[in-house]
This record gives structure tokens, sequence and C-alpha cells, in this order.
């Protein structure tokens, strides 16, 4: 018995990615379909999808206290991340919840 191929998930369309990623967290969406492909890659990087910027969320979640994960290098990456987003929102990020991030951040976010 051979094997049989499923659909091809690459090719769905911009409106089909968007609808699915959509309903992933960002966490999610940055450790999943980023990096099946390049078309999900583009889909996950849309303006819709980098509108708000919430990882007090996780933060929450998280057992204990938080500071035994901060340093300056975990710092660095959620101002990596945050940048990120603000520059993938195209101008409409339109919330912001950290627990954690530099003045930088912060100003960087004001100015755009």
């Amino acid at each position: 018995m051979g094997w049989e191929l499923g659909p091809d998930w690459t090719e769905l369309t911009q409106e089909c990615l968007l609808d699915i990623f959509s309903r992933l967290s960002l966490e999610e969406r940055w450790t999943g379909p980023m990096f099946v492909c390049k078309t999900w890659m583009n889909g996950c990087q849309d303006p819709s999808l980098n509108l708000v910027f919430d990882l007090e969320t996780k933060f929450q979640s998280l057992p204990g206290s938080l500071s035994c994960w901060w340093s300056p290098e975990f710092g660095d990456k959620i101002d990596s991340v945050l940048r990120s987003v603000v520059d993938r929102s195209e101008g409409g990020l339109k919330e912001v919840r950290i627990r954690h991030c530099t003045d930088s951040s912060i100003s960087y976010v004001a100015e755009r």
C-alpha cells in the first residue's frame, strides 16, 4: 500500500492563512508557522496580526517570580520582539502589554 499525499498546505490563500494565524497567539505564530515556508512566514508578518503585543498573559501564567528570568539578555530579546511587532504593524499597533522592556523600546513604540 503506497503513501497518499495530503493537501498542499503551503498553497492556502492569504485570506485563509490570516484567518488561521489570527487564532494563534504571538508566541505560537513565532515558534511554528513562521518556519514552515516563506508564504507562511509572510502571512505571520501581516500587519493585521501585529496589532497587539501581549506577553503579560504569558508571564502571569508562569509559576513563581519572574526575577529569576530577568537578565540583560532576556531584556534584549523582549525588546527585539517588540520592535519587530511594531515594524510589522506598520503603525497599527494598538496595545502593548509587557512587564519588561527598555526605555528605548518604549520610545521606539511611541515614535511609530
